[in-house]
């Protein structure tokens, strides 16, 4: 007679992993993000747990913490990049305010295209350094080039789809609950999947090995 209470506590148990498992990955991606170094890092860690989320929910914030961890020092050139970028953007957005309207035009035209392309890239790395941890960071940096290569449209929108996500980063109350695991799921669901037969960059050896 009992077990229906049972399985429907079981079945509200089941509803709240996923959102806890978010919200963990969150914490533990926003842990390594502190050290500004670890932004990328922990962005990756986050893809990578966030795609994965249903396989060990419990182990969440571990499992993207160590994998932070873990990359430090192979991606914090590109967190590094990423912190200059958005400095960039900031001020050229100071700069451009200050022009005439007709120079105003003519020099966001100008400044668009390459912020648009660096940032593409940036979430490339980020989904191409989620699958692999042994690879150096000229391999994962040669494969987020090349995804961005051969996936135009994705590497289009993926810097849409970031501004989209803006208000998760900036907002303190959503940032400290998902915004920094939600906008990875996103944004590495919109690149899909990355090396469809192995885990590793295709390296040249790689490469020779599986011809």
């Amino acid at each position: 007679m009992t077990s229906a209470p049972a399985d429907e506590a079981r079945g509200l148990l089941r509803f709240f992993v996923v959102p806890g498992a978010l919200i963990a990955t969150n914490w533990a991606a926003l842990l390594g993000a502190l050290t500004v170094i670890g932004l990328v890092p922990a962005l990756a860690a986050a893809t990578r747990t966030t795609s994965r989320l249903r396989e060990q929910p419990d182990v969440a914030f571990r499992s993207t913490l160590s994998r932070a961890l873990g990359t430090l020092r192979r991606d914090a050139p590109t967190s590094v990049l990423t912190v200059l970028v958005i400095l960039a953007i900031g001020f050229d957005a100071l700069f451009v305010a200050s022009l005439p309207s007709p120079s105003r035009v003519f020099v966001t035209g100008i400044l668009i295209p390459p912020a648009w392309a660096t940032i593409a890239w940036i979430s490339a790395y980020v989904r191409v350094a989620a699958e692999t941890g042994t690879a150096s960071w000229f391999e994962v940096a040669r494969e987020a080039m090349g995804m961005c290569v051969s996936r135009p449209l994705r590497a289009a929108l993926a810097p849409a789809a970031v501004i989209a996500l803006s208000p998760l980063w900036l907002l303190a109350p959503l940032t400290i609950a998902c915004g920094f695991s939600v906008p990875p799921l996103v944004v590495g669901a919109l690149w899909g999947a990355w090396g469809a037969d192995a885990r590793e960059p295709r390296t040249p050896a790689r490469a020779h090995r599986t011809s």
